[in-house]
C-alpha cells in the first residue's frame, strides 16, 4: 500500500514538473494583464483621435500570451485594427499617399497594420508605379513580396488572414517589383550622354586651358576667366563628372536588389563596361584636362586595367613636364600629384611659391612708387591750390544739380495739381 502511494505521489510530482517545464518553455509577447492594459490604452487613443498610435497599440495587444485560454483581447484588438486600418488606408489611398515611413503613415502602412494584406500589396505597387526610381521603397518591396510568397506568411498570420477575408499573392506584383532593378540600371546607363555631353566637356576643357596659360599677375585675364566660369556654372548647374560617377554608383546599388546571383553579376559587368567606356572616352579626347584624366584613372584603377592605367599615367607625366617647362607650376604640380610623383610635385610647388613671392614684391614696389608720387604731389603748394579749386567747382556743380532737381520736382508737382483742379 505504501509502495502504491509512493508511486502515485511520484507520478503526480513528475506531471507537475512537466507542466512547469512546459510553461517555462513558453515564450510570451506579453502577459494577460499587459494585453488588457494595452488594449485599453488603444481605445483611449482612438477616442482622442490619435488613430495611428491607437492602431499600433491594437497591433501590440494581439501578442501571444502563455496563460491558459490565450490572449483574452486578441480578437477584439484584431477587429479594431482591421476597421481602423481599412478606413484610414482608403483615405490615404484617395489622397495619393500610398507609402510613407513614419508619420503621417501612407495607405500601405495603415492597411498592413490593419491586416488588410491584399490592399497593402496594392498600395505598395501604386507607390512604386508613381515613383519607380525610388530605390528605398523598391528595396523594401523586394523583401516584402518575397516574404508574401512564402508558405509561412499565411501560417504565421492565420487569424488575421481569416478575419480579413483571405489572402492570395498577386504574382504580377512580384514580377513587377523584380523588374525594377534592371529597368533602373538601364535608365541610369542610358542617361550618360545627357549627363555628360561633348558640349560640356569642350567648354570645361577650354576654360581649364585658359586658366592654365594665364600669365602671373594678369588681373584683367583673371577677371575674364572668373566671369566665364560664372557663366559656365550658371548654364550647367552641377559638376557633371560627379554626376556621372553618382549615376554609376546608383546603378551598382540597384544590383543589390536583384535576387538571382547570376543576373546580378551580369548587370554588374554591364555597369563595369559603361564605366570603362567612359574612361576610354576621357583618355581619347580629353586627357589634357586634369579632372577628366583623373576620372579615367579612377575607373582604370577600380577594375585593375593595368595597360590603360600605365598609358594614362604616362600622359599625366608628359603633361606635367610640359607645364613645368612652360612655367605653369600649378598645373604641373596637379598632374604630378595625380600620378603620385611627390618629389616633382614639391619642386613645382616651390617654384609656384617663389613666383607668387615675386609677384607680391613687385606689387609692393608698385604701391611704394604710387605712394611716393602722391606725397610729392601733395607737398607742392600750387598743386594743393589747384586741387582745392577743383573741389570747390565740383561742390558748386553738385549744389546746382540738386537745386535744379528740386525745382523740376516742384514744377512737376505744381503742374499735376493744376491738372487735377482744372486750372
Amino acid at each position: 500500500m505504501m509502495k502504491a502511494i509512493f508511486i502515485k505521489t511520484a507520478g503526480t510530482l513528475a506531471l507537475t514538473l512537466m507542466v512547469q517545464a512546459s510553461l517555462a518553455d513558453c515564450v510570451a509577447d506579453l502577459s494577460t494583464a499587459d494585453a488588457r492594459k494595452i488594449y485599453q490604452e488603444a481605445t483611449q487613443l482612438e477616442a482622442a483621435g490619435k488613430l495611428w498610435d491607437a492602431l499600433l497599440k491594437y497591433d501590440t495587444a494581439q501578442g501571444y500570451v502563455c496563460d491558459d485560454g490565450g490572449n483574452p483581447v486578441a480578437k477584439q484588438a484584431l477587429d479594431k485594427a482591421i476597421t481602423l486600418g481599412s478606413q484610414q488606408g482608403k483615405l490615404e489611398e484617395q489622397k495619393g499617399n500610398f507609402y510613407k515611413d513614419g508619420k503621417p503613415a501612407g495607405a500601405f502602412q495603415w492597411y498592413e497594420r490593419g491586416a488588410q494584406f491584399v490592399a497593402a500589396d496594392r498600395a505598395l505597387i501604386a507607390a512604386l508605379k508613381k515613383d519607380p526610381a525610388n530605390i528605398q521603397v523598391s528595396a523594401f518591396a523586394q523583401e516584402h513580396f518575397k516574404v508574401r510568397g512564402e508558405d509561412y506568411f499565411a501560417a504565421n498570420n492565420k487569424s488575421a488572414v481569416a478575419a480579413s477575408g483571405g489572402y492570395q499573392l498577386d504574382k504580377s506584383y512580384d514580377t513587377y517589383v523584380r523588374s525594377l532593378p534592371p529597368t533602373n540600371i538601364d535608365r541610369l546607363l542610358a542617361s550618360y550622354q545627357t549627363i555628360l555631353p561633348d558640349s560640356y566637356l569642350q567648354a570645361f576643357a577650354q576654360l581649364a586651358q585658359q586658366k592654365d596659360v594665364l600669365q602671373p599677375g594678369d588681373i584683367a585675364g583673371t577677371m575674364n576667366i572668373q566671369q566665364q566660369a560664372t557663366l559656365f556654372y550658371q548654364q550647367w548647374k552641377t559638376d557633371r563628372i560627379d554626376d556621372i560617377r553618382n549615376a554609376f554608383d546608383e546603378a551598382h546599388s540597384w544590383t543589390q536588389q536583384v535576387r538571382d546571383y547570376k543576373e546580378a553579376e551580369k548587370l554588374r559587368e554591364k555597369i563595369a563596361q559603361a564605366r570603362l567606356a567612359h574612361a576610354d572616352r576621357m583618355m581619347k579626347n580629353y586627357s589634357g584636362t586634369l579632372a577628366f584624366l583623373e576620372s579615367a584613372i579612377e575607373f582604370y584603377n577600380q577594375y585593375d586595367k593595368e595597360p590603360q592605367l600605365k598609358t594614362a599615367q604616362q600622359k599625366a607625366a608628359a603633361y606635367a613636364d610640359q607645364a613645368m617647362a612652360a612655367g605653369q607650376y600649378e598645373r604641373s604640380s596637379q598632374f604630378y600629384s595625380l600620378i603620385g610623383d611627390h618629389d616633382k610635385e614639391q619642386q613645382a610647388r616651390n617654384r609656384l611659391d617663389a613666383q607668387n613671392d615675386q609677384l607680391a614684391r613687385d606689387a609692393q614696389a608698385g604701391s611704394a612708387a604710387q605712394l611716393a608720387e602722391m606725397q610729392k604731389m601733395y607737398s607742392d603748394p600750387k598743386k594743393i591750390q589747384e586741387l582745392q579749386k577743383q573741389a570747390q567747382e565740383m561742390q558748386k556743380q553738385m549744389e546746382a544739380q540738386q537745386k535744379n532737381s528740386k525745382s523740376e520736382t516742384y514744377q512737376k508737382e505744381s503742374d499735376e495739381l493744376e491738372e487735377e483742379l482744372g486750372l
